[in-house]
């Protein structure tokens, strides 16, 4: 598990002297406790699909460009955009697959997401582009066998730059949590894993007592400040994320599939901003 290990080593080096985020181990506790008395969120089943290698393959084109819904605030969606409508064109692209190339599904995603005015289109663009050129469908066959996620893993980083360019591997986790939510596959996994960190976890995990911000970067979130990509501050937000849902997995003997589904699907009952940066990275 060395990319994995790999994630949680770098959050670890962050948040040996952090400037900017705490972890409150008792307030980490608290929710642990909370989560357990609560039970295990789950999200809404998947729908019957024919063909599993079509649904691995739609989840892994979606995951490519799973990130920055918003614009210039958190509350801006132009278009309305957000990984539930995006998810809806991905399958409204491939829906005539295999029929129709990887290709020319791939172009239609992209006149798609660009007349539905979906930020940051270009590097959306060049994400797909990525999927398009690659022998995507060989890995999506060999992905759905549920074997060895190690071996896929570090194959998916190796392949595909646009999944491995964030140093915490976001879309990268996603991706399997997603399989195991919808397929059951790599469920050993999901107690190595880690979580996929983003806007909305940091954002429950702070409001639940889990991590606390500085008074200066609460300022800067509540104020739509943006924060610098690769910045201290966002690694160390990042950092906070991972290691306070790895804690939550020890407290609650949960898989990570089942802490980032509790705290990622009651994003809509906080009604405080996300820090907002401009990435791909999630």
């Amino acid at each position: 598990m060395k990319l994995v290990d790999g994630v949680f080593e770098i959050s670890e080096s962050f948040m040996k002297n952090p400037e900017h985020v705490e972890l409150d181990y008792e307030g980490i506790e608290r929710v642990g406790n909370k989560m357990l008395e609560a039970g295990v969120k789950k999200f809404p089943p998947q729908l019957p699909t024919v063909d599993k290698t079509k649904l691995i393959l739609m989840e892994f084109v979606g995951d490519a460009i799973n990130y920055c819904y918003w614009y210039g605030k958190s509350t801006i969606r132009p278009g309305e955009a957000s990984s539930g409508s995006m998810y809806k064109l991905v399958e409204e692209a491939f829906e005539d697959w295999p029929w129709y190339t990887m290709e020319t599904c791939t172009n239609k995603l992209i006149r798609l997401l660009s007349i539905n005015r979906f930020p940051m289109l270009e590097e959306r663009e060049k994400h797909l582009r990525e999927l398009a050129e690659k022998d995507t469908h060989d890995f999506v066959v060999h992905v759905g066998e549920g074997k060895h996620f190690e071996d896929m893993f570090i194959k998916l980083v190796k392949r595909f730059p646009g999944y491995a360019s964030d140093i915490f591997l976001k879309r990268a986790s996603l991706f399997f949590i997603q399989l195991y939510r919808k397929l059951g596959l790599f469920k050993t996994a999901m107690y190595q894993i880690h979580v996929p960190a983003d806007y909305q976890v940091p954002k429950l995990l702070e409001y639940h007592g889990c991590i606390k911000y500085h008074p200066y970067l609460t300022t800067i979130i509540d104020s739509d400040m943006l924060i610098p990509k690769h910045s201290k501050m966002e690694c160390e937000i990042r950092a906070a994320t991972v290691l306070a849902c790895k804690q939550l997995m020890k407290i609650t003997k949960w898989n990570i599939a089942d802490v980032d589904g509790w705290l990622w699907l009651r994003r809509k009952e906080v009604t405080t901003p996300f820090h907002l940066c401009i990435t791909t990275d999630y």
